[in-house]
C-alpha cells in the first residue's frame, strides 16, 4: 500500500523537521510505518486486503451466511462487508458448496455504505434454493462471497492553490480522483482551461509556463483521502523521524536530563500505568476519533 501522504507532500506540511540527511526511500519507508499507525489507531481489523482509507476493489470476500429455517428464523438478508463505504457491487454469491451457489444480479441488490441487502430474498415464500427444507448437505455454515469497490468521493471547491515552484501550484489535498473532472481557476475565478496539467497523486497543477508567484490559482477536484488520515500521517512521521534523531545521538529512551539550569525532558502520558502514549499519538487519536473503523455485521 503506498502511504497516505507522498514525500513531496510530507515537506511542505510544515512540520519542522530536518530531512536533509534523510533520502526519499528512507522517507517513504517512515511515512509507510506512520500510516500502518493510522490503520492500527482507527482500528482498521487485519485483514487479506489491507484496509486502504483511499478505497479499493476486493475480489472474493467471504463471511458465514446464516441460511435460517424458514419457519421461525429468517435468512440473512443483509450482508455485511468489512470495507467501506461501499461504491459498488459487481458480484454476490452465496455457497453451499464449491459448485451450488445463487448469484444476484446487480437490480436484486441494496447498497449503503456499510452493508449490501438482497431484495429479492424477501419475496422469495419457499426458501432461497427453492425448497421449504433444504438438504443438509454441503458446507455445515454456508458463506458468501462478493466482489466490490469501496472509497470516498470528496468534492473540494476552490481550494486556493500554493506556489512551490515557478510552475507548480499545489493543494493541501492529494489523491484527486482522476476519474473525476478537475477545473483550474485563475484571480478573477475564471476558468483555465489549458497550458497546464495535472498530477493527481500529488494533489498539483503544474503549468506549461512559469507563473507569477504572486497571482492566486484556485482548482475544484474530487480527492478519495479524508482530510484527517493525511493529517494524522504527518503528524506521526514527524515524530518517527524525531526519535530517529535521539537514536542517532544515544539518546533514546530519554525522559529527564538536568545540567544546572538547563532541563531536558521528554513529554509523556501513561494510560493504565503501562502503556506510553506521546503527545504525537494523543494528537493522532483525536483527529481519527471521527474515522474509528466500526464493523456491525453480525
Amino acid at each position: 500500500m503506498e502511504p497516505y501522504v507522498t514525500p513531496e507532500r510530507f515537506k511542505t506540511m510544515g512540520f519542522g523537521v530536518d530531512l536533509d540527511t534523510i533520502d526519499d526511500f528512507e522517507l517513504r519507508a517512515i511515512l509507510r510505518r506512520a500510516s500502518d499507525r493510522v490503520n492500527a489507531l482507527a482500528a482498521a481489523p487485519a485483514l487479506p486486503v489491507p484496509h486502504d482509507f483511499r478505497g479499493g476493489s476486493i475480489v472474493q470476500e467471504e463471511h458465514f451466511w446464516r441460511m435460517g429455517n424458514a419457519v421461525n428464523e429468517p435468512s440473512q438478508r443483509q450482508f455485511w462487508l468489512w470495507h467501506y463505504p461501499i461504491l459498488d457491487v459487481s458480484q454476490l454469491r452465496i455457497h453451499l458448496t464449491n459448485n451450488q451457489y445463487i448469484d444476484f444480479s446487480t437490480n436484486e441488490l441494496v447498497v449503503t455504505d456499510r452493508w449490501v441487502e438482497v431484495v429479492s430474498l424477501a419475496m422469495t415464500a419457499n426458501g432461497l434454493f427453492g425448497a421449504f427444507i433444504v438438504p443438509e448437505i454441503g458446507l455445515a455454515k454456508p458463506v458468501y462471497r462478493v466482489n466490490y469497490t469501496y472509497g470516498h468521493s470528496i468534492p473540494v471547491i476552490k481550494q486556493t492553490l500554493d506556489a512551490t515552484d515557478g510552475r507548480t501550484f499545489r493543494a493541501q489535498d492529494q489523491w484527486w480522483d482522476d476519474t473525476a473532472t478537475t477545473t483550474v481557476y485563475d484571480e478573477d475565478d475564471s476558468e483555465i482551461t489549458s497550458g497546464f496539467t495535472l498530477d493527481h497523486v500529488e494533489g498539483a497543477v503544474i503549468f506549461d509556463d512559469n507563473q507569477d508567484p504572486d497571482v492566486t490559482r484556485k482548482a475544484s477536484f474530487t480527492t478519495t483521502l479524508p482530510q484527517g488520515i493525511a493529517t494524522a500521517t504527518g503528524i506521526l512521521a514527524a515524530e518517527s523521524i524525531g526519535d530517529r534523531e535521539m537514536r542517532a545521538r544515544g539518546m533514546s529512551g530519554l525522559r529527564s536530563i538536568s545540567v544546572g539550569e538547563i532541563a531536558l525532558e521528554k513529554d509523556h502520558q501513561m494510560r493504565g500505568g503501562q502503556t506510553l502514549v506521546t503527545p504525537a499519538q494523543a494528537e493522532a487519536e483525536s483527529i481519527l476519533a471521527a474515522h474509528k473503523f466500526i464493523w456491525a455485521g453480525a
